[in-house]
């Protein structure tokens, strides 16, 4: 027990040797361990409840019926009453209708009722803040509380309808939405929950519903029932459908994940690559304390132990407070992520537990597979050798620089192929060439180093040659950092550009708007007589078509018609293929084709209205509906085979872009109450981009920290470089250097290992834009662009934390005692 004890001491010993070296590489591992667990459980949490918001909205039903009419007879449904197999259901019915509110606009007091056939069932799911869901009466969400300004037991009244007493209120998300502000609700309906007799009684629609949700039994074939269920209502008004808990309709975050990932990856690449510096050097200095050792009877393993436990301790010690550190990181960020991207007052549970596994495990083997190398060096040093070696630097251009070369350029070569993962080589060659990079710059900055620091600069430059590999690594790491956050902040000014560019070529009008009952010809001249609408177009949209994915996944999509392939006004042609086939055309999504699994050539089958059906893929397509994940089929294919006759949706173009405030007031004063729901392009363009616009600090934030961490490599790196030329730092103060010189020199050395990751970084960073600008993936999105007010934050940024990790070594090692420094060995 006291030879365990000792050794653990020894090893502490050992690791806290130079106190500041090991401040800073433990500080270093703790911030890469902390952003990584801050962007996994951001990242967690986000998904989380997104997925939550999704199922809180189909809820616990297994299939719903529907209906191509706006409404079908409760009648039509006796049949499935009698089926064993069915364990519950409950019948729904949606209709508009207007609050009695004072309002500067009629619009903002719009409502959108749900009437529920029975509150007391456990399909639909009310994540619940006040009062009783159970209790038939009036249920709303906590916005629309605030905007009535009403409490559980108040009463509110509607427009030609009647009142209902409050007896719940609920949190956002599911089935019932409703806008934080007035402002917002001039284009978004408050949305209650109300009892289906009193809400048909109101209307005078009696014995109507919208749909009907019900859920089977556990061990039913829900295949089968389903194909069963399709043929019982082949030939009529009815459909049957699965009901699919699909995120992905709304929302397209796949590449914000991906770059929370490669942040994460990229801070703990840093700080494990900081840990290899440390635990390098260390054993370099101690090779003679370790020949020593082994002479005394030391095995290879026992001092693989011993360094083993160095690292243990830096490893453990980093990771607790990491860990610590990230939950407070996640938990800022997911504020920040949910307050831009989500529009609506959610409440989600933090995912932890998950994120700190994985943060806690990463944070602990990577330091140890950073030290992988040095372990197996320390194992193998010779005793003889050690014993007698004076010095284990040189920098001549050696097989391995060469190798080391020739692999860079090859890696280099790959990352310039059009592909997101090869994307990544190029910042493996970034580190591989770096030696050669530094080479460059320093033919150009020694004139100006030996200008401006005179004889300290010459001198800075010798070192700096002297530890060539080192230096160039750490400052690969802040030329990664520089340019990963040139190449973000470009990407986010950029993104909103191309977004709207999309949008207005996609959007397929001005105004979109949907009603609840079928466009008749009447209508569509009513709507041409308006003095601000230059055309309008009615169309055809399917909601809730649902797919197996190729690894037999249920999802859904929307389709919506176009007139033939020359005049799509809604999406872009990416890929079409030659091909026939007997099964009518479609032309998918590039989100969803990705998501489906298949190819431009292959058949999708889907269930639709009629039932299931086989499409043959002509061609992926662009479009800002739904970000890609949506189909497109033409008119005539949808109202002759798919069971969908009439058109609820319009598209209108404005005679100006001035004029489409002024129709939308036109049209809602029109059809008032038959209106679902109104889009326009300019507020489409506005929540598209406002979500990009407002992670822009956020992401700049994330960034400036990983180039921070790379700055406490090169205060580490400059550390270790003064502690291995002690002796030669003292002989120098000898013969006549002065403190100020030798702070000079050291910040000299700092200064040029940042000013070249900077350099290059920038280098890197304008290449890598306008790689990405010129990419398939990119759909002409990001445009080539030089952010530059992010590059002088980089620059400065770089230079500026430099300049301050250069300081400490220099300080310290201005210090070190003359006679101290000739006699350390």
């Amino acid at each position: 027990m006291t030879i365990m004890l000792s050794s653990w001491l020894v090893s502490w010993r050992n690791v806290t040797r130079h106190k500041k070296r090991f401040f800073f590489t433990l500080v270093a591992l703790v911030l890469g361990v902390a952003v990584m667990a801050s962007m996994l459980i951001s990242k967690s949490t986000f998904s989380n409840l997104m997925d939550e918001q999704e199922r809180l909205h189909a809820g616990d039903a297994d299939f719903w019926i529907q209906s191509n009419e706006s409404t079908f007879s409760e009648n039509e449904l006796e049949w499935l009453q009698q089926q064993e197999e069915v364990e519950e259901g409950v019948s729904l019915f949606n209709k508009k209708g207007f609050a009695e509110m004072e309002t500067e606009d009629p619009a903002q007091a719009s409502v959108r009722f749900t009437g529920i056939s029975d509150f007391n069932n456990t399909l639909i799911e009310m994540p619940v803040k006040a009062g009783d869901v159970t209790k038939e009466g009036l249920i709303i969400t906590d916005n629309a509380a605030e905007l009535f300004g009403k409490e559980i037991g108040d009463q509110i009244s509607f427009q030609d309808m009647g009142s209902l007493e409050i007896t719940a209120i609920v949190q956002e998300g599911g089935m019932l939405n409703s806008p934080k502000t007035f402002e917002a609700a001039i284009l978004q309906d408050i949305q209650v929950m109300v009892p289906l007799e009193e809400l048909q009684q109101w209307t005078g629609i009696d014995k109507q519903i919208s749909n009907f949700r019900f859920k089977v039994n556990n061990d039913t074939d829900e295949k089968q029932l389903l194909s069963a269920y399709q043929s019982e209502l082949e030939g009529t008004d009815l459909f049957v459908q699965p009901i699919v808990a699909d995120s992905q309709q709304n929302n397209d975050v796949e590449g914000l994940y991906y770059v929370f990932d490669l942040i994460a990856i990229l801070s703990i690449f840093i700080s494990s690559f900081i840990a290899f510096n440390m635990i390098n050097t260390s054993i370099i200095e101690r090779k003679k304390e370790i020949a020593i050792m082994k002479s005394l009877g030391y095995t290879n393993g026992n001092i693989v132990k011993l360094i083993v436990k160095e690292i243990g301790f830096l490893a453990v010690i980093g990771t607790i407070f990491g860990l610590g550190i990230g939950i407070w990181l996640g938990l800022y960020f997911q504020d920040i992520l949910v307050s831009v991207i989500v529009t609506q007052n959610v409440s989600y549970d933090v995912v932890i537990v998950g994120p700190l596994i994985i943060s806690a495990i990463v944070g602990i083997v990577f330091p140890f597979l950073a030290a992988a190398w040095p372990l197996y060096k320390a194992g193998k040093t010779p005793i003889l050798k050690a014993m007698f070696e004076t010095s284990a630097t040189h920098n001549s251009f050696n097989k391995l620089n060469k190798f080391r070369i020739i692999l860079g350029v090859i890696c280099s070569g790959i990352g310039l192929i059009d592909n997101v993962w090869a994307f990544l080589f190029l910042f493996v060659g970034l580190v591989l060439l770096f030696p050669l990079w530094m080479r460059v710059v320093q033919i150009v900055v020694n004139p100006i180093m030996a200008f401006v620091f005179r004889f300290s600069g010459k001198q800075a430059l010798r070192s700096i040659k002297q530890f060539e590999q080192r230096n160039a690594n750490t400052a690969a790491m802040l030329a990664i950092g520089v340019s990963l956050a040139l190449f973000m902040s470009a990407a986010l000014q950029s993104l909103p550009e191309g977004m709207e560019e999309e949008i207005e070529a996609t959007f397929g009008g001005d105004i979109l708007v949907e009603k609840e009952t079928p466009w008749t010809d009447s209508d569509l001249d009513n709507v041409q007589g308006i003095e601000d609408v230059e055309d309008a177009n009615s169309y055809t949209e399917i909601p809730n078509v649902t797919w197996h994915t190729k690894a037999d996944e249920l999802r859904e999509f929307s389709i919506i018609s176009f007139p033939d392939i020359n005049n799509a006004e809604k999406f872009e042609l990416v890929e079409e293929v030659e091909g026939n086939s007997n099964h009518p055309y479609i032309y998918v999504g590039e989100r969803a084709l990705t998501e489906w699994g298949g190819d431009v050539g292959d058949v999708l089958t889907l269930n639709t209205p009629a039932g299931e059906q086989n499409f043959f893929v002509k061609g992926s397509v662009q479009t800002s509906h739904n970000t890609s994940y949506i189909a497109f089929v033409e008119e005539d294919v949808i109202k002759n085979e798919l069971n969908w006759p009439h058109d609820y949706h319009l598209a209108l173009d404005a005679v100006d872009k001035d004029a489409i405030s002024t129709a939308v007031l036109t049209l809602e004063s029109t059809f008032g109450e038959e209106i679902n729901g109104i889009n326009t392009v300019t507020l489409t363009k506005e929540q598209t981009t406002s979500a990009v616009n407002g992670m822009d600090e956020l992401m700049q934030g994330l960034l400036l920290l990983i180039i921070a961490i790379s700055a406490i490599g090169i205060s580490n790196t400059l550390f270790m470089n003064t502690m291995e030329r002690v002796k030669e730092i003292g002989t120098m103060r000898a013969i006549g250097f002065t403190k100020r010189q030798v702070q000079f020199m050291i910040i000299a050395e700092g200064l040029f290992i940042g000013f070249t990751g900077v350099i290059v970084g920038v280098l890197y960073g304008i290449l890598v834009i306008y790689l990405n600008s010129i990419s398939a993936d990119a759909q002409g999105l990001l445009n080539f662009i030089v952010p530059w007010n992010s590059l002088l934050i980089a620059i400065a940024g770089g230079v500026l934390f430099t300049l301050f990790a250069s300081w400490l070594p220099s300080i310290s090692a201005s210090r070190t005692s003359i006679k101290e420094a000739i006699n350390y060995e």
